[in-house]
């Protein structure tokens, strides 16, 4: 078993693209265990956020997301990036109500997961909103192709364990979500 008190001795970064969501940057760190320095490449961004939002009737409010990496339609839960100056639980209301039209009355934070950490820095931050409503028409941007969906809890935990869910950060979401949910 390796000593996991040694650490990585950061020494220097290198930016090397504005990527407008993310920069791209080349770290450099000393291994511990062979002294010699690494270089190593990050993706450096601001957390996002996604809700597993319930309405009154018990339906979960999904998405079907176009992905760009895919090149298909994902079924997601709501979410986005935090903006800089917002806290998460500002950022989910946000995303659930852009992308959706949806707000709730009752928010629980259900924890977080870090985004990718074999090389991204940001974490994910998990929301369950209770009580959500249709209050207004969805506001998408230039680069989102978002169809919102309604559907029983019952019906999400199958879908969850029959993979009908492919992007892990929802998977992660509905996890949690439904936990929480468990231990109200």
């Amino acid at each position: 078993m390796q000593d996991q008190s040694k650490s990585w001795e950061h020494i220097r970064s290198e930016e090397l693209a504005d990527l407008r969501l993310f920069k791209a940057q080349s770290d450099y760190l000393k291994n511990p265990n062979n002294g010699k320095t690494v270089q190593v490449f990050v993706l450096s961004g601001n957390d996002s956020v996604n809700v597993l939002a319930l309405t009154k009737e018990g339906k979960a409010v999904l998405v079907d997301n176009f992905r760009f990496g895919t090149r298909s339609y994902l079924l997601e839960l709501p979410g986005g990036m935090v903006d800089d100056g917002e806290d998460h639980q500002q950022a989910a209301k946000r995303e659930l109500l852009e992308e959706t039209g949806y707000a709730a009355r009752e928010w629980v934070y259900a924890g977080s997961v870090a985004s990718n950490p074999v090389f991204m820095d940001s974490y994910v931050h998990h929301y369950l909103a209770l009580d959500a409503e249709l209050v207004q028409e969805a506001d998408l941007d230039d680069a989102e192709d978002i169809r919102v969906r309604e559907v029983p809890v019952e019906e999400v935990r199958k879908m969850l364990f029959d993979g009908e869910f492919q992007h892990p950060h929802t998977v992660s979401g509905v996890l949690r979500g439904l936990e929480m949910l468990k231990r109200m």
